[in-house]
């Protein structure tokens, strides 16, 4: 009976049984001897009470023997821990929130020398740097001390306790601080060895040469020799493995050298002259840096000569892990382009239409006759594919108020055009965004609907200002072309029968051709003329299309914003600064554009860049003659644009802060190029 009684007390889930049985049996016994007609009654309901509350007692038994089996286990856990942290060879110590410690390992002990446990005393004290700093450093570098004349790395792990406190180890590396000189200096050999791939271009010698067949082997001949005495000065290995197309591979450490001499081959073979007039031939490099595999390097060397290209060719496009750096491009855009790549990017971009549940397009903010053309344009082409599609853009702008007038007879452009809270609500899962007359994604009409859209293509003429964290499905960029306008006629006539186009698109295509190129004066070839010549077989008239530029009397007098504060620098720049508050009106901006196009008609002016302020932001519109490159200067401030025509926005600034940047970039490049100008 006592084995009985102590098995039972021992168990509490038995106990518990015991009880519950005694207390039901008695209250049986009681209803029993009151008596009643319904005692047989009484008894099934006590036999199934009794039942039941065996199963509920046995339950919770079993589910407080697993949590007390779990915070047993927890707790051997945590003591094999501790032990394990205890009996380590690496120093070990933990405080609390303030850095005081509380507890250390014997080994934290024996590296002190005298043995003592310095409880108490603060980390700071006893290592020589906070725990704060411990703590900010780099998980996977830790943080180097020296700790009793020998040289530990300390890293830090959060202790949740309910004092808090922190658990910092050291693992000494004494000799790798002893080894420091030595190791930068074998750090140093394996990358000077590192293998850098590049390719190199020959931008424009199949152009210049197509009406002289005899001229392009003795020029070919004497790029392919220049190629391979600057390949043997680093010892590299040169292969064509296309015509005029080359694969580079040399050593790092040479890299340098090339950097230094700011890549004189382009000098070298811009010399080579072809023709009776004489042309010069340029040829871009695409060169990467970048760590990883021959594949990645592989694919970075072929994004950086598609920088290079992008961006007009003569050039050097140098792509690190931190970014692109450019060198050169200090010519007018000299990269091939024939109807062939129209072709194929209209198919293309017809292909991409026809896949999408619907199409937006987007200019850049403050549209000019280019953009909203371009965007007219490729509009016909999704109505073309049977898409739905939608011009987002700003449809209170002066200029856009204009075109919408020419638009008004033609069906369907109602609707059309939206805003840009309006074009972010059209977003689906299968939309195609297009670009249109832009590249920089700082300066498009909503960036929202770009970082929402899942695919996207770019059209544009302007140099290519940057890579994207995301590649478009479709990337049209020609620097060479006059226009986007232009582009996009070219496209027109490929896809769409010539009667689809109506006359109000046809105008507005040439308005935007005429707009950048001057009224034919600049960036204009026969690709241009033959892109003007079918917007007038489809109805354009240019007589009509000189009202778009005409001024009223209101931007006529606010062109003498500008005229009344021109400042000569450096003896054939000039700067002008609008004279108007500092919120400034949209029309400010095409006066700043106006105001350089007619600066740069002063003799002896070689550049031209007028300032205005608009909503708080500097814009800086910048033209040239053509003997300067003010893409390259309005880089410097983040801009771009073309060679001879680009622009910039500096936010954050004031006026005498912006001028001075200004000026700065300014002197830069000219200390660059100022003998060759």
């Amino acid at each position: 009976m006592k084995k009985i009684m102590s098995v039972i007390l021992k168990n509490k889930q038995l106990l518990c049984c015991a009880v519950y049985t005694v207390a039901l049996f008695s209250l049986y016994i009681c209803a029993a001897a009151m008596g009643g007609p319904h005692i047989v009654r009484t008894g099934i309901l006590f036999v199934f009470l009794y039942i039941l509350g065996v199963i509920l007692i046995s339950f919770i038994g079993r589910r407080l023997s697993v949590r007390r089996g779990n915070a047993k286990d927890k707790l051997a856990l945590s003591r094999m821990l501790f032990d394990s942290v205890d009996r380590m060879d690496s120093p070990a110590l933990m405080c609390r929130a303030d850095g005081k410690i509380f507890w250390c390992n014997e080994a934290l002990c024996a590296a002190s020398g005298d043995g003592r446990k310095p409880y108490g005393k603060s980390v700071s004290e006893l290592l020589g740097t906070s725990l704060t700093s411990i703590r900010d450093a780099t998980p996977e570098d830790g943080l180097g001390v020296d700790f009793c004349g020998r040289y530990y790395i300390a890293k830090y792990s959060n202790v949740k306790s309910e004092r808090g406190g922190a658990l910092v180890l050291l693992t000494e590396s004494s000799e790798l601080k002893t080894m420091g000189d030595e190791l930068d200096l074998i750090h140093e050999k394996l990358e000077e060895g590192e293998l850098v791939l590049a390719y190199i271009f020959v931008d424009n010698l199949t152009e210049m040469i197509r009406y002289d067949n005899e001229s392009y082997r003795p020029a070919s001949a004497k790029i392919n020799e220049l190629l391979r005495e600057w390949a043997a000065d680093a010892h590299g290995i040169l292969k064509e493995y296309e015509k005029d197309r080359y694969l580079f591979v040399f050593e790092r450490k040479y890299l340098n050298r090339y950097i230094d001499k700011k890549f004189d081959i382009l000098d070298r073979v811009r010399d080579i002259r072809v023709g009776e007039e004489q042309l010069s031939v340029t040829v871009s490099v695409g060169i990467s840096i970048v760590y990883g595999s021959f594949e990645e390097k592989e694919k970075s060397a072929r994004a950086a000569i598609e920088m290079a290209l992008g961006r007009g060719g003569d050039q050097v496009a140098v792509k690190t892990n931190e970014g692109t750096e450019f060198y050169g491009g200090r010519t007018r855009s000299a990269i091939q382009r024939s109807s062939i790549r129209s072709r194929v990017v209209a198919n293309e971009l017809l292909m991409h239409m026809s896949r999408s549940s619907n199409v937006l397009i987007m200019g850049h903010k403050y549209p000019d006759y280019d953009s909203v053309g371009a965007c007219i344009g490729l509009a016909r082409i999704a109505e073309f594919c049977g898409v739905d599609v939608n011009i987002v853009i700003d449809v209170n702008d002066k200029n856009v108020a204009l075109c919408l007038e020419y638009l008004k007879d033609v069906p369907g452009y109602g609707k059309l055009f939206v805003s840009a809270d309006e074009g972010l609500d059209l977003m689906q899962t299968g939309t195609f965004v297009i670009l249109a007359d832009v590249n920089s994604l700082s300066i498009v009409e909503d960036i929202e609907i770009i970082k929402a859209a899942k695919q996207f293509a770019v059209i544009d003429h302007h140099r290519k200002h940057a890579e994207y964290a995301v590649e478009p499905e479709l990337e049209y960029i020609e620097p060479n072309a006059s226009s986007a306008c232009e582009l996009v006629s070219e496209m027109l006539e490929q896809i769409i029968p010539q009667d689809k186009l109506s006359r109000g698109e046809a105008n507005l295509l040439l308005a935007g051709i005429l707009l950048d190129t001057k009224q034919f004066s600049r960036m204009t070839g026969t690709r241009t003329y033959g892109a003007a010549l079918y917007l007038h077989d489809s109805g354009a008239d240019p007589q009509a299309v000189q009202e778009l530029f005409k001024s009223d009397l209101d931007e006529y007098l606010n062109e003498a914003k500008f005229r009344s504060n021109v400042v000569i620098y450096r003896k054939c720049m000039a700067i002008t600064i609008c004279e108007n508050d500092a919120s400034g009106e949209a029309e400010d901006k095409i006066m700043a554009s106006k105001a350089a196009e007619g600066l740069i008609g002063v003799r002896g002016i070689k550049a031209a860049f007028a300032m205005v302020t608009l909503g708080g932001t500097m814009h800086i519109s910048a033209r040239s003659t053509g003997r300067i490159n003010v893409q390259l200067i309005l880089e410097k401030l983040r801009g771009g644009g073309h060679f001879d025509t680009a622009g910039a926005q500096i936010s954050g600034v004031g006026r005498e802060e912006a001028v001075r940047m200004l000026k700065a970039a300014i002197d830069e490049y000219l200390d660059v190029y100022e003998k060759e100008l």
